[in-house]
């Protein structure tokens, strides 16, 4: 258990749109933020919450140690979740990497200014 990575897990969100993310430690409990909790630890079953999980990312256990610093100064400073900004992906992300980034946002953000592009091209 000491050896095993810690790992950014995904779920299907459950209103159909998009993923939810979450980083499971090698002890099973998984952090994640939402919309009405905030951060919150929770098991992996609770992080299921009956859906398939998916492991999409694992952090050697010598990085283990940089992850929880990230993670306890989140608990100490808490940020609010935000759709664009701090969501769970941006969330996963920066504990595992230090960005807070998240592809999802990227690619709707993309699918939109593409759509704004098209419409105003269309009206010329």
């Amino acid at each position: 258990m000491i050896f095993d990575p810690i790992r950014v897990v995904t779920r299907p969100k459950k209103n159909g749109l998009g993923t939810h993310f979450g980083v499971e430690f090698p002890s099973g409990e998984v952090y994640d933020i939402t919309i009405t909790e905030g951060t919150r630890q929770i098991s992996k079953r609770e992080f299921a919450d009956g859906e398939a999980v998916v492991a999409v990312k694992k952090i050697p256990w010598n990085q283990g140690h940089i992850v929880r610093a990230r993670l306890d100064e989140l608990i100490r400073n808490p940020r609010k979740y935000d759709l664009v900004n701090w969501n769970c992906e941006t969330f996963a992300e920066y504990l595992t990497s230090g960005q807070p980034k998240s592809g999802q946002v990227v690619l709707v953000l993309a699918l939109i200014g593409l759509a704004l592009g098209l419409a105003l091209m269309a009206r010329s």
